[in-house]
């Protein structure tokens, strides 16, 4: 029986066995093949890959720096906030690290110490408990089955969480989004990312992100029928607003949670733990969620430090404030994402680095 068996090795599922492996038997699986380079005919991840500082400020206070071949150029020192709708526009100083996500995850869960069992290319498909613990059966990369015992088991499967939905059911009711995303050809290489905004597709935000030769647009939709045209609209009017796209080579698409309220958020209870999107642990401002899954991987590891009996309540307490920083972000969503405070701070330039149009090369509008 293993004392852990983390589901999900993206950000959070990777930290959490770094930090328990050496103590503790752990079993790390991902139904990503994580141990071998990433394959252009691998699912692509729908994700933008900014470190914001909050993901930042955990990379350093877990001991860690980012290696140069985890890096994507250019890295970025603005953000552009677009509103399509009004066609305002203006740019921010921000501090990012722009990463290649994929080499970002297979870094992460190459920092695992040896001691971890892992098993990739395994996809979850029964989950039970009982007083012992935790009794999970796997599809193998080989598409045999495997059965597992372990005292605890955290579920660190992101927003579509396979060990939330078998150990709770529907007791997370937490809103759902589709991101999309696309890589295009760059055109041009911009100085920056950019913040979309039109409440006409959706009362989130997208994103356009350079990435070396490329360029990644994205959206996050409400999870109704339509998303697929919100998304080509989005692209349509980003590039009729002066964001410069060349052909597109692909694009991707996930589940993201946005939670509005503490009774939104699940860190789990007896033998099923949940961290990072899984639990509920996102910005339900801009969708960061890296900053999180760290954060709440090393709560887990406090928590699970002194073994498996009474880790769910260690493990609530000591997430409390990532609650209470999530409770902040989703007061501060219901202003940003409010039309008219967005475009009181567009027409105002308020913080601004400058208005859009007087940077030279920029798009033809101004701010106004």
């Amino acid at each position: 029986m293993y004392d852990v068996a983390i589901v999900g090795a993206g950000p959070a599922g990777s930290t959490l066995a770094r930090l328990l492996g050496r103590h503790q038997r752990v079993l790390l699986v991902d139904r990503r093949r994580l141990d071998a380079p990433f394959s252009p005919s691998d699912p692509a991840k729908t994700c933008g890959g900014l470190l914001a500082p909050a993901a930042q400020r955990e990379l350093a206070r877990q001991g860690l720096g980012v290696p140069a071949h985890v890096t994507a150029g250019p890295q970025l020192f603005a953000v552009r906030a677009l509103d399509l709708y009004r066609k305002r526009s203006r740019l921010y100083q921000r501090h990012y690290v722009n990463v290649d996500r994929e080499a970002f995850d297979r870094w992460l869960v190459s920092l695992v110490p040896p001691q971890v069992e892992c098993a990739f290319g395994w996809t979850l498909e029964d989950l039970s408990t009982d007083d012992q613990g935790a009794f999970l059966g796997f599809r193998t990369a080989a598409g045999g089955r495997a059965t597992v015992a372990a005292r605890v088991v955290v579920g660190a499967d992101g927003a579509a969480s396979s060990v939330r939905r078998l150990a709770f059911g529907q007791a997370l009711q937490i809103p759902r989004y589709t991101a999309i995303q696309a890589a295009f050809s760059a055109v041009a290489t911009e100085p920056h990312h950019g913040a979309l905004f039109d409440e006409r597709l959706t009362d989130f935000y997208g994103w356009s992100i350079p990435k070396g030769d490329t360029t990644l647009l994205g959206g996050a939709f409400l999870a109704v029928p339509g998303v697929g045209e919100r998304f080509e609209a989005l692209v349509s009017r980003a590039r009729a607003q002066g964001v410069r796209l060349g052909e597109e080579l692909g694009r991707s698409s996930a589940m993201i949670v946005r939670p509005a309220s503490l009774g939104h958020l699940l860190p789990g209870a007896g033998a099923v733990l949940l961290a990072g999107e899984a639990a509920g642990f996102v910005s339900p401002s801009s969708a960061e969620g890296i900053s999180y899954a760290l954060r709440s991987a090393a709560s887990a590891a406090d928590a699970l430090a002194a073994g498996p009996v009474g880790a769910a309540a260690r493990y609530r307490g000591a997430s409390a404030p990532l609650a209470a920083a999530i409770a902040f972000q989703a007061l501060k969503a219901r202003t940003v994402y409010a039309p008219v405070p967005r475009r009181l701070a567009l027409s105002t330039g308020v913080g601004a680095i400058m208005e859009q149009g007087r940077r030279a090369g920029a798009p033809s509008f101004a701010a106004r």
